[in-house]
């Protein structure tokens, strides 16, 4: 796919991601790897008014290549998942309101209360708060990457999650607050139940022989 196609989507996503409530003001960055380029949204902007000259190229160091405006201050987050795991094109950084509660209580979220976020999200990775934007905190994603996290709570801060597209990324961002909200409201019901390990690994197995 071609640079401004691949510039087009990261903004078109950083536009939903707003637009759905999943970020706020300024907050959240968005990026997409290609090749030994990263397309990434530009630092303290609006995401829904991005375009795809907006978005800003830099290397595989984090040196601007092109665009107007600065790329986002938490770029060395997303050039060490990028450097740690090579099956991620896509990051979508974000402060989505449920989530970022569990967040800020630093509770672990309810992961097999859905089959679809036990599928979906698991394992999810719980970092303890680094500042945002220093390589302390780029470095702090590295353990959850080796045992395969693709979605991860940021203590005091919000979430991450990345895909091999920007599509499944996404997916994960919005299943990720679908269960922070659902387990929320939950809790006001009384107590919050969650499925048996045994069978949410049989629910994985059916659908790994089904696709």
């Amino acid at each position: 796919m071609e640079s401004n196609q691949l510039k087009k989507e990261v903004a078109e996503f950083a536009k939903l991601v707003w637009d759905r409530k999943l970020t706020d003001g300024t907050g959240g960055n968005m990026s997409i790897k290609n090749g030994d380029e990263i397309y990434i949204t530009p630092t303290t902007t609006i995401k829904h008014f991005l375009t795809e000259k907006d978005i800003i190229t830099i290397d595989k160091n984090g040196n601007k290549i092109e665009g107007e405006k600065e790329p986002s201050s938490e770029r060395k987050m997303h050039l060490k998942i990028y450097e740690k795991v090579s099956d991620v094109k896509a990051i979508i950084h974000a402060h989505p309101p449920y989530s970022t509660s569990f967040a800020i209580t630093f509770n672990e979220l309810p992961i097999y209360a859905l089959p679809e976020s036990a599928l979906v999200l698991d394992p999810i990775t719980y970092i303890e708060y680094q500042m945002p934007g220093t390589q302390d905190f780029a470095d702090a994603f590295e353990k959850g990457l080796e045992k395969g996290s693709k979605v991860f709570v940021l203590q005091n801060h919000g979430v991450t999650v990345v895909g091999k597209d920007m599509s499944d990324a996404y997916m994960k961002l919005e299943t990720l607050e679908f269960l922070a909200q659902v387990s929320f409201i939950s809790k006001l019901h009384g107590n919050l139940n969650e499925i048996p390990v045994d069978k949410i690994k049989a629910f994985k197995e059916f659908v790994n022989k089904k696709n």
